[in-house]
């Protein structure tokens, strides 16, 4: 029981990461503002190693997630930056940049000399918060902007064809991706190969059974999108044009001052 519940948790996190048709103020937002959003907190969480403007940042993200509606799959979107959290934690922590003040732990194990001191702890902290910042912003990025609204947005940006369909196609193959990916793992279950038993060294041959499918479903998806590309005439045109291009309106602008104030504000903070 307490396996299938494991693994329910595990495919409702798969699942968060798409995007999700909702009608507040974030999905309204023009997809170019959502970039720079998405591009300014980045910059702002890699300019700073304190912990608390990196936390500051983050509840700025958890805002944005809370006033789309999606404070749930947003939570369960960040469990997927789990493994990822607890290897920066532990290894910044134990060899941090920063190493002052009280220290808590010290050894000599072979070459390696890990410490434990007060500022490499704040320092793995901060380092921690800025890892779930940058992929919290670019989830909710995700969850909150349709395919067709960003070619259509990039497009009108006089950004060349190809290039617009290519980040447009990326951002749409993330959730095709991982739903492949689901049911590639459902059907080698049903075949009585196990993945949630044992360590990735013990599994890497299991591995295999997921590297494999998913290879040839990659290799599918590109034949059939370069058919229907085809079939459509893509890039027949030199300027092809949008029935209804996206505009920014004054949502977005409030956005981008309030983002821009923000930033300047955690710049000013004394740490």
């Amino acid at each position: 029981m307490m396996a299938g519940d494991g693994r329910s948790h595990r495919r409702r996190a798969h699942r968060a990461v798409g995007y999700i048709s909702r009608d507040s103020f974030l999905h309204q937002l023009d997809p170019r503002t959502k970039l720079l959003t998405l591009i300014a907190i980045s910059i702002a969480a890699f300019a700073t190693t304190s912990p608390v403007r990196t936390a500051l940042l983050f509840a700025f993200v958890v805002g944005l997630a809370a006033a789309a509606g999606l404070g749930r799959p947003f939570s369960r979107s960040l469990l997927l930056l789990l493994p990822l959290l607890i290897f920066i934690l532990v290894i910044d922590g134990l060899f941090p940049r920063e190493a002052w003040g009280p220290v808590y732990f010290s050894a000599q194990i072979g070459p390696f000399t890990p410490e434990v001191t007060l500022g490499g702890l704040l320092f793995a902290a901060a380092m921690g918060i800025r890892v779930i910042v940058i992929g919290g912003i670019s989830f909710l990025f995700v969850m909150t902007t349709s395919y067709t609204d960003l070619v259509a947005s990039l497009r009108t940006s006089r950004l060349p064809p190809t290039i617009a369909f290519s980040l447009g196609y990326a951002l749409k193959s993330m959730t095709a991706l991982t739903e492949d990916l689901r049911n590639i793992m459902d059907a080698q279950r049903s075949r009585a190969l196990e993945f949630d038993r044992g360590t990735l060294i013990k599994n890497r041959r299991k591995l295999m059974a997921l590297g494999i499918p998913m290879t040839v479903s990659v290799l599918n998806r590109a034949r059939y999108v370069t058919e229907a590309m085809q079939s459509r005439g893509f890039a027949s045109t030199p300027r092809p044009t949008c029935y209804r291009p996206p505009r920014p309106g004054k949502r977005d602008v409030l956005l981008l001052i309030v983002l821009c104030a923000f930033c300047l504000w955690t710049a000013t903070i004394p740490v």
